[in-house]
């Protein structure tokens, strides 16, 4: 898995979303989370199961924005992740 490297709306195949997770937190910028939720009201085309949502995220302090550095989408029934960011 190359997590880091995905250029975004690569698909792949994906085993466990705790995967991701873990290749992502060795890559993630400093000060940063990588945050796992499910996606209510998107579903996966060929399936139609329910997505989560996989974001590497910094949060804003004080008066600083705050910053997405990656969104995946994974469908747990298919097995298959894509990088939308």
């Amino acid at each position: 898995m190359k997590a880091g490297g995905h250029m975004p709306f690569e698909e792949f195949p994906l085993k466990e979303v705790d995967q991701l997770v873990h290749e992502l937190d060795k890559v993630k910028p400093a000060g940063s989370t990588v945050i796992v939720t499910p996606m209510e009201d998107s579903h996966h085309s060929p399936c139609l199961k329910e997505m989560i949502a996989v974001m590497v995220h910094t949060a804003g302090k004080d008066d600083q924005s705050s910053e997405i550095h990656s969104l995946y989408q994974y469908c747990p029934d298919c097995k298959i992740a894509v990088r939308v960011l």
